[in-house]
């Protein structure tokens, strides 16, 4: 059915906002990957998704935890020294032990889950929480190194060859993490 088509009977019905919210929690509250969440220091996995969870920690793919908390521009803005891929593999232990950016075969696995993360980024907000890996351009590392660039990877191209960390921290987004559950 048609956007178009689907709207005029939706408007045929003069639902009120009210029926519209309930409507749009029950079509939204189930995400098809695992969610972590953490409250009160206790972590939860589950698919189902309401308000006031907790924090939420990460999303689970194929025995793989993609960690919602990013590094971004912020983070390293204020740091007197260039930003390394050093830097951002320490960011990671910070968030969790294991933790480490991104690399080429993870992305692989966001690049084929791509629609469905953004699925789950768009139920996340209907509940409140942030929107997380809905960006096109994703910066990959896969050795601890002083070189302040990383392999920049876009979803329409590929790879488009080594990126300046802080440039693209500043310019095109966050720098995410990930963990093997295997």
């Amino acid at each position: 059915m048609e956007k178009e088509e689907l709207f005029r009977i939706f408007d045929a019905c003069q639902p009120t906002v009210t029926q519209v919210r309930e409507y749009l929690k029950r079509i939204s509250d189930i995400s098809p990957f695992d969610l972590i969440f953490r409250k009160d220091g206790k972590e939860t996995i589950t698919k189902k998704i309401a308000p006031n969870m907790g924090e939420l920690v990460g999303i689970v793919v194929e025995k793989n935890v993609f960690f919602v908390k990013p590094m971004s521009f912020d983070d390293v803005k204020d740091l007197n020294a260039p930003v390394t891929a050093e830097t951002v593999f320490d960011f990671g232990k910070k968030i969790y032990s294991k933790a480490i950016p991104l690399n080429e075969n993870v992305i692989q696995l966001l690049k084929k889950n791509k629609n469905t993360f953004l699925q789950v980024a768009e139920i996340l907000e209907i509940h409140g929480y942030s929107k997380q890996y809905t960006q096109d351009q994703y910066l990959l590392f896969s050795t601890v190194n002083n070189k302040s660039f990383g392999d920049g990877f876009d979803f329409d191209i590929g790879y488009v060859g080594e990126v300046n960390i802080s440039y693209f921290l500043e310019s095109h987004g966050n720098i995410y993490f990930y963990a093997s559950i295997q």
